[in-house]
């Protein structure tokens, strides 16, 4: 059986020939209804309140986290309680949730409305996301509902994790022969750009040679290169480029 649980002043609604047609049984079971001073439910004129979302910035962006934010409620004071969660992902069709909260409570045994319950019309809500891609674009938004039924999409929106190191043990040899071939092994955590490998005469000296790769994806890569021909101190720097920023690796090379 539809129950109301609260009353509120509606202004005059005009035009409402067909009122009488509209069926309050539509509303779902244990709904919140909103009717003008003086009427009560069942009636055309009384209207079942769904619950609201509206989606915030993002907050605490780094990365590979960050804090997302809105506001949701029942939309009416001491209405029913109201379930909340975010969706994101690298596209509007998000693909990751966030765990579901709660908006409002009733002590043991007592069920909204009553004086008991704290249930306000509507809340700030956040909820902290982690395992992100660095340098990256991803899209959010606040979903809610309750017995009345599911809130109107909070909105889209986005953010942008910040730059991460990609590079992780690189090894290559310190000592090599002139015109000899030797590997230079690294690792990326996140997928990558671009990765150069340069050979220098001197930490900032001319480039002797440079070698390019990518897009490369995380894991493990080698890549063969010829030692100068010429003897002498060197510099091998390895550099990986995300959209947002770089990483050097750079060491001795002392060719033979």
């Amino acid at each position: 059986m539809t129950r109301y649980s609260h009353l509120r002043w509606l202004a005059p609604l005009g035009g409402l020939v067909a009122a009488g047609l509209i069926a309050l049984s539509a509303a779902p079971a244990s709904a919140t209804i909103v009717c003008p001073t003086g009427i009560k439910p069942p009636s055309p004129y009384c209207t079942n309140v769904l619950p609201t979302a509206t989606t915030g910035s993002a907050t605490n962006v780094g990365a590979k986290k960050a804090t997302l934010n809105g506001a949701a409620g029942p939309n009416v004071p001491g209405g029913d309680i109201t379930q909340y969660f975010f969706k994101y992902g690298q596209t509007s069709n998000y693909g990751s949730q966030t765990p579901t909260g709660t908006i409002g409570s009733c002590p043991v045994g007592i069920s909204p409305p009553s004086p008991y319950c704290n249930v306000p019309k509507t809340q700030s809500v956040s909820a902290n996301i982690s395992g992100l891609a660095p340098c990256t674009r991803y899209h959010f938004q606040l979903f809610a509902s309750n017995s009345d039924g599911p809130a109107p999409p909070g909105g889209d929106m986005t953010f942008t994790t910040a730059f991460a190191p990609p590079l992780t043990n690189v090894n290559a040899l310190t000592n090599v022969n002139a015109g000899r071939r030797f590997k230079v092994k690294f690792g990326l955590k996140y997928n990558t750009q671009r990765v150069r490998i340069v050979i220098r005469r001197g930490k900032n000296g001319p480039v002797v040679s440079s070698t390019s790769f990518g897009p490369l994806a995380p894991g493990r890569h080698s890549v063969t290169l010829r030692a100068p021909n010429r003897r002498g101190n060197y510099f091998l720097q390895v550099i990986a480029k995300l959209s947002c920023g770089s990483q050097t690796f750079s060491q001795r090379l002392k060719v033979r």
